[in-house]
């Protein structure tokens, strides 16, 4: 479903997106200061583009 509102670049309701919703994992801090990927919890997020002038919209949804 794409977004309800207007592109807030140019004011027209043409969306296009992206078939597929991509998961980014989240990086979780170790006790000697580096980071390792954790695979398990992320992010999913889903891109819109504006047919009109090409401004891009991104969605989130935690796991």
């Amino acid at each position: 479903m794409p977004p309800a509102d207007a592109c807030p670049n140019c004011g027209q309701n043409e969306w296009l997106g992206n078939p597929h919703i991509h998961y980014l994992p989240r990086l979780k801090k170790r006790a000697d200061g580096s980071y390792r990927v954790d695979t398990y919890n992320g992010v999913h997020v889903k891109v819109w583009r504006c047919n009109n002038c090409l401004y891009v919209a991104t969605f989130w949804e935690p796991d």
